[in-house]
């Protein structure tokens, strides 16, 4: 198991987090040490099942020490952990028998997972902090179900736009990503954001398109294709590209901002006249745990602290779920990163929530062909 390899690990998470080298070189320099959870896709259930050890299952540089260092404080080590690529990527994987405990998906995906079967209602008398939290992020469209709560909010961010202020002339729109005065220098995302982006332009609900809306918001796609210098997976390589000038306007999250102006790279994070989107991550439990209850219920505690919440904020420039964390970050670096009232903020981002499913299907469905040129 991985804990046996637990230097060797964490100095490549160093590395991860420090930009020294991307997401997938990360992923190979593990897979290469012998660090099997890392690739998530060839670990067998059985493993996530041996000993007592819970077995987390998240994303890329989500697996730190620093991000639970409580439980650490505790159980003497990290939980096992895998990793996925997405939300939807997560869940394919537990439906074709991949073993996990807790598992960090975002909100909108929740109830994909919940109808699948594979997630168990979330104790929250068993959550030390569930009154430290922001209220809206208990009753978040997804979060809970059938009065049920499926996850734990543990982080937040926006999604917008980041561009090089010494390059970029023009406001701050979503347009930016469709401006033809920078064809072959706009770096979308790979995924169905663009949809929700031309969706919100076309003065749609990006929260509850039609069929036709879906497929309206299908053709700016199309027409942005050519303009696109090519759609980002990694963030890491997205960053590298507008450090480098390579592009110019890019989708992001806030991290890109606070990682690109450490570099003294003159980029802005836009606030789209439009308005900005927000996304929310967290802990869910999987139907199919095995380990230790307590432990569980310990790792989400110790994602939820203020001292994690700190961390978060300063390190990735993403919000926490524990309004305490904000109290303990200086107001600067709070302003800079848009977080010096949380809660007005909250009120105020379109968050992404889940869509109907039907939609959700189409969407995949019809962004796939866009990427594809049909």
């Amino acid at each position: 198991m991985h804990v046996l390899r637990q230097p060797r690990v964490e100095q490549l998470q160093r590395k991860l987090i420090n930009r020294e080298i991307g997401r997938r070189d990360f992923l190979a320099a593990a897979g290469a040490a012998g660090v099997a959870p890392v690739a998530s896709s060839l670990v067998p259930s059985a493993m996530a099942a041996e000993g007592d050890m819970i077995h987390y299952f998240t994303w890329s540089a989500y697996e730190v020490p620093e991000l639970h260092q409580p439980f650490v404080d505790k159980y003497g080590q990290s939980p096992d952990w895998s990793i996925f690529a997405s939300s939807e990527d997560g869940l394919q994987k537990i439906r074709a028998g991949f073993a996990a405990d807790l598992a960090h998906p975002c909100v909108d995906s929740v109830p994909r997972w919940h109808d699948a079967g594979v997630l168990q209602p979330v104790d929250t008398s068993r959550i030390d902090y569930w009154d430290d939290m922001f209220p809206a992020l208990h009753t978040m469209n997804g979060a809970t179900i059938g009065g049920e709560v499926y996850m734990v909010i543990t982080d937040f961010g926006l999604s917008s736009v980041i561009y090089r202020t010494d390059i970029y002339e023009g406001e701050e729109t979503w347009n930016m990503l469709f401006d033809e005065r920078y064809a072959g220098r706009i770096c979308p995302n790979a995924g169905t954001a663009n949809l929700s982006i031309a969706l919100k332009l076309l003065g749609y609900d990006p929260m509850n398109p039609t069929a036709d809306q879906v497929r309206e918001a299908a053709d700016m796609g199309r027409k942005q294709r050519p303009l696109a210098r090519f759609y980002w997976e990694s963030q890491t390589d997205m960053e590298q590209a507008v450090a480098t000038g390579e592009c110019v306007i890019a989708y992001a999250w806030n991290e890109a901002l606070v990682n690109l102006l450490e570099q003294g790279v003159p980029v802005a994070f836009a606030a789209p006249k439009e308005g900005a989107f927000g996304w929310a991550c967290g802990l869910v439990y999987l139907a199919g745990s095995q380990n230790d209850e307590q432990m569980a219920y310990d790792f989400i505690n110790a994602w939820l602290s203020p001292e994690t919440g700190k961390y978060l904020i300063e390190t990735y420039g993403y919000g926490h779920g524990n309004i305490k964390s904000f109290d303990l970050v200086d107001r600067e670096t709070l302003v800079a990163l848009g977080y010096d009232d949380p809660v007005r903020l909250m009120e105020g981002t379109n968050f992404w929530i889940p869509v109907e499913p039907e939609i959700t299907e189409l969407m995949y469905e019809i962004w796939e062909d866009v990427i594809a040129g049909l």
